[in-house]
Order: structure tokens, then sequence, then C-alpha cells
């Protein structure tokens, strides 16, 4: 589609890049933005795809997005990496989307609802703790044969 917008965006903490391109290898327009003022600029646009990597916090903006009638894409950090041309900066990262979004090869990744987040998030919880507890179990066993008490694994 030679007229069809594509919008990446580079998610960071406070600041986020925005690299507009419409003609493949090229950047029409650049912008920094605030976390504030994200949804306020895809608000304004006209309907675009728009690309962001699945990291953090990017499947919240990319339900908030599509809420605004955008098309969004995310794709895998691993996978855009080897588009980045030089040293890993906001606007490097957010050119090398534009480019990764055109490789056919690279299967973008499913935006999770705020319900597959939720039981996600519980179980990495759980399996946090239960990491913890092995390892104080593992340490109070260890310092108690270190007194000549030995305990029985089980």
């Amino acid at each position: 589609m030679p007229n069809h917008a594509v919008t990446a965006v580079d998610i960071a903490k406070n600041i986020f890049e925005v690299a507009v391109s419409i003609q493949p290898g090229r950047v029409k327009e650049r912008e920094r933005l605030p976390r504030k003022s994200l949804l306020r600029f895809f608000a304004t646009r006209p309907q675009t795809t728009v690309v962001m990597e699945a990291c953090g916090s990017a499947h919240y903006w990319a339900r908030e997005i599509e809420k605004l009638g955008h098309q969004v894409v995310l794709l895998p950090p691993s996978l855009v990496a080897p588009y980045r041309k030089r040293n890993k900066t906001d606007r490097a990262d957010a050119k090398a989307l534009l480019e990764a979004y055109r490789d056919e090869d690279i299967h973008p990744v499913p935006i999770k609802s705020v319900y597959q987040q939720t039981l996600t998030s519980l179980h990495r919880a759980r399996s946090k703790w239960m990491q913890a507890r092995t390892a104080t179990i593992n340490t109070v066993r260890g310092l108690l044969r270190e007194l000549g008490e030995f305990i029985p694994v089980g």
C-alpha cells in the first residue's frame, strides 16, 4: 500500500519516540512525546498501522491505541534488534521497527487482553514465591548442617 502510513513507537519510561513513514525506507515525520501526550497524538491522526516492540507496557498501549481506531502490530524485540544500524537509541529503535515491520518472516505477537495479562502475572508471582521459598528452605538446611543437624530432602 503506497499511501498507507506506518507509525513506529519506541516505548520508553517517560519520552516516546514516534516515527511516521509513508514510503518504505523513509521517515517522513518524527516526534518525541511525553507519556501523557501519546494517546492525544494518535487521537488526532488518521487511521494508521502502529508498530511497537512487545516489551513492558506494550500490550496496554496497544489496547489503548486500538480503541482510537488504529491497527497495532507488536513485534518481538529480539527480531527487531538486527534492523538497528547504529547504537541503541530511541531514534534508531523507531527506525528499526519500521524496517522490521516490512519483513514478512517476522510474525507479530498477539495483543494480550487484561485478563490474559492478569493471569500471567499471577503465574509469575507464584513462580517467584516458589523460588524464594525453596531458596529460604535450602539456606536454613545449609545453616543447620553447619551445626550438625541434617534434615533429609523432601
